[in-house]
C-alpha cells in the first residue's frame, strides 16, 4: 500500500467514525424528543 493508500484509509475511517457519531447523535435526539413530549403531556394541566 503506497502512501497515498495510507491517506485514503484514514479518510475512510475518519468519515466512518463521523457518520458513527451523527447516526448515534441522531438516535439521542428523538429520545430526548420522547422524553420531553412525556414530560410535558405529565405536566399539562388537567381540566
Amino acid at each position: 500500500m503506497g502512501s497515498w493508500g495510507f491517506v485514503f484509509l484514514a479518510y475512510g475511517v475518519v468519515w466512518l467514525a463521523l457518520l458513527v457519531y451523527l447516526f448515534s447523535l441522531k438516535r439521542r435526539l428523538r429520545e430526548v424528543e420522547v422524553e420531553l413530549s412525556r414530560l410535558r403531556s405529565s405536566a399539562a394541566p388537567k381540566s
